[in-house]
C-alpha cells in the first residue's frame, strides 16, 4: 500500500488528487488507465487512475466520497492505493453468452467496449426480476450490436470521397 497526502482540485466538473511523480512511476507501466483500489481517509476506494501525461497520474475523487468526508476542492487529503490485480470483467447473464456465441461479429463489438461500458450494459440488462423481460433486453441489444457492427463494417470500406462528391 503506498501512502501519499495531495489537494482536491478541480477540472471542470469532476475533482482529482495528483498522484506523486514516484508513485506514479512505481505502480504504473505507461497504460493510460491503471486500475486502483485504497483508502481515502479511511474511507474504501476502487477506482481508476487516469494518465495525466509524462508517466504521471491523476485519481479522480467521487462526490459520494466527497460528501461523506465533507471535503471539497482546495481540502487536502490522505490517500492509500494499491495495484489492483482482480479482474473488473461482468459477469455475463447466461441468455447474453449464448447470443453473444451465436453472434460472433456482434461479440467482437461487445468485446472492443471498454469495461466499465460493458459493466454498465450488464447492469441494464439483468436488472429486471422476470427471465423474460431480460431475454427481450438481451434481443433488442443483440439487433443494436448488429446495427454498430454493419455502420462499423460500412466506414471500412467506404472511400473517402466518392466521385460525385464534389459535383
Amino acid at each position: 500500500m503506498h501512502i501519499f497526502s495531495a489537494k482536491i482540485y478541480k477540472v471542470g466538473i469532476i475533482r482529482y488528487v495528483d498522484v506523486p511523480v514516484e508513485l506514479s512511476r512505481e505502480i504504473g507501466d505507461g497504460v493510460t488507465h491503471l486500475p486502483v483500489k485504497g483508502e481515502i481517509e479511511s474511507v474504501p476506494v476502487v477506482t481508476t487512475l487516469v494518465s495525466r501525461g509524462k508517466g504521471c497520474y491523476r485519481m479522480a475523487i467521487h462526490s459520494d466520497i466527497r460528501k461523506k468526508l465533507r471535503v471539497d476542492t482546495g481540502a487536502a487529503v490522505e490517500v492509500a492505493i494499491e495495484r489492483d490485480k482482480e479482474s473488473r470483467e461482468p459477469v455475463l447473464p447466461p441468455a447474453l453468452v449464448l447470443a453473444l456465441h451465436n453472434a460472433p461479429r456482434e461479440a467482437v463489438v461487445f468485446r472492443g467496449m471498454t469495461t466499465a461500458l460493458r459493466r454498465q450494459i450488464v447492469r441494464y440488462l439483468t436488472a429486471p426480476k422476470q427471465h423474460s423481460t431480460v431475454e427481450r433486453r438481451v434481443t433488442k441489444f443483440i439487433r443494436r450490436l448488429q446495427e454498430l457492427a454493419k455502420e462499423k463494417a460500412d466506414r471500412r470500406y467506404r472511400r473517402p470521397y466518392s466521385p460525385n462528391h464534389f459535383r
